[in-house]
């Protein structure tokens, strides 16, 4: 179908999850211990996958080879390759390897998170990111994952939204607590995160000198900046995310997701524009809505990438779009009831079933571009 809207040769379309979103609970991450002390809003567990009949690894793949997604980021779990401090567990560096491998032979680019939002029990009894002496800990845990998949992945997130992280530890209180959590040590955080990313940034260049490394930020949250701590120096693509917010000031009526949140489609524009001026290419690495009766993920969708195709028009350098997510999945303090899939996952009978959305964001890809039928939405 012919597209007045259309994307650069090359872009990368796929999706973002959170391998701790998609595997089975171990005792061993401070989330597992969050949610079996109840504080997850609905009551859910990451506990109901322990019942299912299905690897959605492998059901990722497939579903991204038959809607042809060309890209996945995804995370890396530290506490399922540390679950103690001096243990490394190599039959799960070998899972995720594996899984890079079916992914790169089915000519689907992988996107290496290394830490998203997940800590080990053990590092966080240690005071976590708020104390300069467990940079050690953290660099151990990266060195051990390129020793092994170094020369297979070209592209690396080194903490994915740690400003939202930030904001739902220290003051919403909706993200695991412990005694290294007093608002005092925040900003010794914010200020470690800047620093350990360039101790990264230098190590995983050390292994392989044409890796391309970022750090997502959520354009909601103000805790970082790209400017700041010479930040954009280490990075050689900015990575954003959008999903939602609380406030949102404009005089035009703003859309509500099922959880609460405000979305507006032109707030990614606005952000686009705004860090035009950095002159690196760009990714939006995960954004989406939550609503599970998929009545406006579609028009978020070919909104979003309206505004996507009018920056690129203004020279904005964006080479890639991921949307959160493939399926729904635990959503952290809102658990199960966060419906952000692309796809339906039916966990009681371990079955997926695509979505409308789905569809329509599979056939934008399939055409790179928003086809004529579509236009309509995009105003």
């Amino acid at each position: 179908m012919e597209s007045n809207i259309t994307f650069p040769k090359g872009f990368l379309w796929g999706n973002t999850i959170s391998s701790y979103q998609i595997e089975k609970m171990n005792d061993k991450t401070n989330w597992d211990l969050w949610q079996k002390k109840g504080h997850i809003r609905d009551g859910t567990s990451l506990s109901i996958l322990n019942n299912m009949n299905m690897n959605l690894f492998n059901e990722i793949i497939e579903v991204s080879k038959v809607s042809g997604y060309n890209s996945l980021s995804f995370s890396f779990e530290w506490a399922k390759i540390y679950p103690e401090m001096n243990f490394i567990n190599y039959k799960k560096l070998e899972s995720y390897k594996n899984f890079i491998i079916k992914l790169k032979k089915n000519k689907i680019e992988p996107i290496v998170i290394l830490n998203y939002y997940t800590l080990p029990i053990w590092f966080e009894e240690k005071g976590g990111f708020s104390k300069e002496k467990n940079f050690k800990f953290f660099i151990e845990y990266v060195e051990t994952i390129l020793n092994y998949i170094g020369d297979i992945v070209d592209y690396y997130i080194t903490f994915f939204e740690p400003d939202k992280y930030i904001k739902k530890t220290f003051e919403e209180k909706s993200f695991p607590q412990s005694k290294n959590n007093d608002t005092e040590k925040k900003d010794a955080i914010i200020k470690n995160f800047y620093d350990l990313h360039k101790d990264i940034y230098f190590l995983i260049k050390k292994n392989n000198k044409y890796s391309k490394i970022s750090f997502t930020k959520n354009i909601t949250y103000d805790e970082f900046d790209f400017r700041k701590n010479n930040l954009s120096k280490y990075l050689d693509f900015i990575s954003i995310s959008y999903d939602g917010n609380s406030v949102y000031d404009t005089s035009k009526p703003v859309q509500k997701d099922d959880i609460g949140k405000n979305i507006n489609p032109d707030v990614i524009l606005e952000y686009l524009l705004k860090i035009k001026s950095l002159d690196k290419p760009i990714l939006i690495l995960s954004t989406g809505i939550a609503d599970e009766n998929d009545i406006y993920r579609a028009t978020f969708l070919i909104k979003v990438l309206t505004n996507v195709y009018k920056a690129l028009k203004k020279n904005v350098k964006v080479f890639g779009f991921h949307h959160k997510t493939i399926f729904d999945l635990f959503e952290w303090e809102y658990g199960f009831s966060a419906k952000y899939g692309l796809y339906e996952l039916d966990y009681e009978n371990s079955k997926i079933h695509i979505r409308s959305s789905g569809k329509i964001y599979s056939n934008i890809i399939n055409n790179n571009g928003i086809p004529s039928y579509l236009e309509k939405y995009t105003q």
